[in-house]
């Protein structure tokens, strides 16, 4: 399954909302406003990612082959990740100039939208 950077985006967007020891299960995620223009499948995929040790984005699991999906909070490494692509301008920066690739790993999707903020800082 493909792991699309805007799915990235909105997951940790909601995980960013959510109140201090929120931790919602299935139904409050997929439904969300910002979820739920994506399939419970892609969530899960997602969320599995990004709260694999490796990725260290996302406090989250997915059980039961994906039937079971809970988000409690953004890791600290999350929360640098999402400052750097947070801003709309930026990410949509960051989005064209990614896209003229045909794919693109996490970390260079976060030094593109550093370079793009550090320019708009005149940096």
């Amino acid at each position: 399954m493909e792991l699309k950077p805007d799915l990235i985006r909105d997951i940790l967007l909601y995980a960013e909302s959510l109140d201090y020891n929120e931790n919602p299960i299935n139904d409050p995620i997929f439904k969300s406003e910002i979820l739920s223009k994506y399939s419970p499948e892609q969530i899960a995929y997602a969320t599995n990612v990004l709260s694999a040790p490796d990725a260290n984005l996302l406090n989250g699991y997915v059980k039961a082959h994906g039937y079971v999906v809970g988000i409690s909070s953004l890791t600290f490494t999350g929360h640098q990740y999402l400052d750097d692509i947070r801003d709309d301008g930026v990410w949509k920066e960051t989005k064209n100039k990614i896209g003229l690739l045909a794919s693109v790993s996490l970390p260079i999707i976060q030094e593109v939208a550093k370079s793009i903020t550090l320019k708009k800082l005149g940096l």
